[in-house]
């Protein structure tokens, strides 16, 4: 039995390898009709294409456009859910039927999202096209939505059959990408004082973030058993742990990814409008906003996951109570409320992790690349000891 758990261990983690083995190929496949040596300067001077550009290497590939739809996609499908009782009806009432109702509405949108953007890059694309047409544009359009789709399909695969959340999966492989251009940065600047405060910088923050992801609230739980004996000095061994950063890497990917859009749009309308703006007060806004971002949708995401009446009615079911709390409403007024004051403080150190613009001469990877490849990476190793005790 041993031995079968590390052979399928062992089978998911080459299985996920493949995968992304397929992912860089992808990312190295260029897209007919751009002339690619015209790129970098294009990327350089147009925002709109930044958000899909990371490397200093900078290709046009069929996977440019990535998982990138599909998360705004589920963005929207989680505040539908949220708001109206359709959606909610789907979820919880509909079993099976409901979940892949909501999975093909997610879909549908995320085909919707992926033409948008690949349609905005291709736009964007025009002062290097020199054989503009119409037929060339939806050449690039079609390339760009089907790389996205087979990205979409191959994190799926991850999920289902690998290890790890594939779609997180692929947001850190393009974090990482661009890792080895970060460490030569570093190692070839002229300030070489400033390595020693990276390194240590670094690790500061590695392990801020590791108590963020990892820090929990134990409640103790009691059995309807455990009540009933005589002996009240039984000792105590269930408990519901509640997670201080309940969503994970989630609401830093969203709030990334709505950020960028916000940003772009932003920058379209103080240039159309000719305006001059201090660099200094588009950084304030920027923080500002990238703040409330992560700050709301980890509150959100958080709300998504745990519901109180759902937990309530769920340890009533099991004859389970948490101790010196009554069942029923009692219980449900105690778990919103000790959710709420996770969940904020939670929200503030994570916003407050990810919005500080610098620290000191800090120039590694970015804090919001930092929390969301060690929470992908503290998720893969919760995975695989979880397959070892099945």
């Amino acid at each position: 039995m041993k031995n079968q758990r590390k052979n399928n261990i062992l089978k998911k983690i080459i299985f996920t390898i493949l995968i992304i083995i397929l992912l860089r190929i992808g990312n190295i496949i260029p897209v007919p009709n751009v002339d690619q040596k015209y790129l970098v300067n294009l990327v350089n001077s147009n925002l709109t294409l930044k958000p899909f550009f990371n490397n200093k290497n900078i290709i046009l590939s069929v996977f440019s456009v990535g998982i990138i739809p599909n998360l705004n996609a589920s963005i929207l499908i989680q505040y539908l859910t949220s708001s109206f009782s359709y959606f909610q009806k789907l979820q919880k009432e509909e079993g099976e039927t409901g979940r892949r109702q909501i999975k093909q509405y997610t879909r549908t949108l995320t085909v919707i999202f992926a033409f948008i953007q690949s349609l905005s890059i291709t736009l964007a694309l025009r002062p290097i096209l020199f054989n503009w047409n119409i037929g060339s544009c939806f050449e690039i359009i079609l390339v760009l939505m089907t790389g996205s789709m087979i990205v979409l399909w191959l994190s799926d695969l991850i999920t289902e059959s690998g290890i790890g959340n594939g779609s997180s999966i692929v947001i850190t492989l393009n974090i990482l990408s661009g890792l080895p251009n970060v460490l030569t940065n570093i190692i070839k600047s002229e300030n070489n004082n400033a390595n020693p405060y990276n390194f240590l910088s670094l690790i500061i923050l590695i392990i801020g973030i590791v108590y963020l992801q990892e820090a929990v609230k134990i409640v103790p739980l009691i059995t309807i058993n455990q009540l009933l004996k005589k002996n009240k000095n039984v000792k105590q061994v269930s408990y519901l742990p509640i997670k201080v950063n309940q969503g994970g890497v989630m609401p830093i990917i969203f709030a990334s990814t709505i950020l960028g859009f916000l940003f772009i749009i932003f920058n379209s309308i103080i240039n159309f409008l000719h305006i001059s703006v201090d660099p200094f007060l588009i950084r304030i806004i920027y923080t500002t906003v990238n703040f409330l971002l992560v700050f709301n949708f980890t509150i959100f995401y958080s709300n998504l996951i745990l519901n109180p009446k759902e937990i309530a009615k769920d340890l009533n079911k099991m004859g389970v109570t948490i101790k010196n709390v009554r069942p029923g409403q009692q219980t449900v007024s105690f778990l919103k409320k000790t959710l709420n004051r996770l969940t904020k403080i939670g929200a503030i150190f994570l916003a407050t992790l990810v919005t500080i613009p610098n620290i000191g001469s800090y120039s590694g990877l970015s804090i919001t690349s930092l929390i969301i490849v060690i929470g992908v990476i503290l998720e893969v190793i919760r995975q695989i000891q979880i397959l070892k005790r099945e």
